[in-house]
């Protein structure tokens, strides 16, 4: 089985929102969030609205809708990599904006296409990989830190690891103490800023 990346998108607009009505109208004509996974997948929405997807990865599953009359959150499970080329088309077609936060750790994908922080606002994630390390203060690092946990800021990653007796004044002095002990910090890029612009 393929590894999943987890894609979390906004639809938005700020001039269009008939255009943005539309979208969520074809989103519920054509998708259907429920066990049968066919029912759910993304390419039933451009097979609905006959948008051509020569070329474009669509192999994912909608797992989520919501509609919150400025904009359209949508999650899906998607193989491998993000949908990013198929959410542009949706927004294209549509005459729409859309902001990413897409995760995929075996891949190594850490993507946010949100560079205002409206929609997503973290900007770094820190992976635990042994949730029963004691820290240099004496506590189990789950007491302070979930698997896989959200920064918006690299002070508030610092403050953290200070509370865990890690001193270090910066994120790259950071990843040096923590290099053998199975915590990683990672930074959410942006994987093509000129192609997908983001709000």
């Amino acid at each position: 089985m393929a590894n999943i990346c987890d894609d979390d998108v906004y639809f938005f607009s700020k001039t269009n929102p008939e255009g943005l009505q539309s979208l969520w109208d074809d989103l519920e004509a054509s998708i259907v969030i429920c066990p049968d996974a066919d029912k759910a997948q993304i390419g039933n929405l451009f097979k609905y609205k006959g948008i051509d997807a020569t070329g474009l990865h669509l192999r994912g599953v909608v797992s989520y809708m919501e509609w919150n009359e400025d904009d359209i959150l949508l999650s899906a499970e998607a193989a491998w990599t993000p949908l990013i080329e198929a959410y542009a088309a949706i927004a294209d077609i549509y005459d729409v904006e859309f902001v990413m936060l897409s995760i995929e750790p075996g891949e190594g994908i850490y993507y946010n296409t949100d560079t205002s922080g409206k929609y997503f606002p973290d900007r770094y994630m820190v992976s635990i990989r042994d949730e029963e390390l004691i820290t240099p203060s004496g506590k189990r690092i789950t007491e302070e830190l979930e698997y896989d946990h959200p920064f918006a800021l690299a002070e508030d990653i610092l403050e953290c690891f200070r509370n865990l007796g890690y001193e270090a004044e910066s994120l790259d002095a950071l990843k040096v103490l923590l290099k053998d002990s199975d915590i990683y910090i990672h930074e959410f890029e942006n994987p093509n800023l000129m192609e997908y612009p983001a709000a």
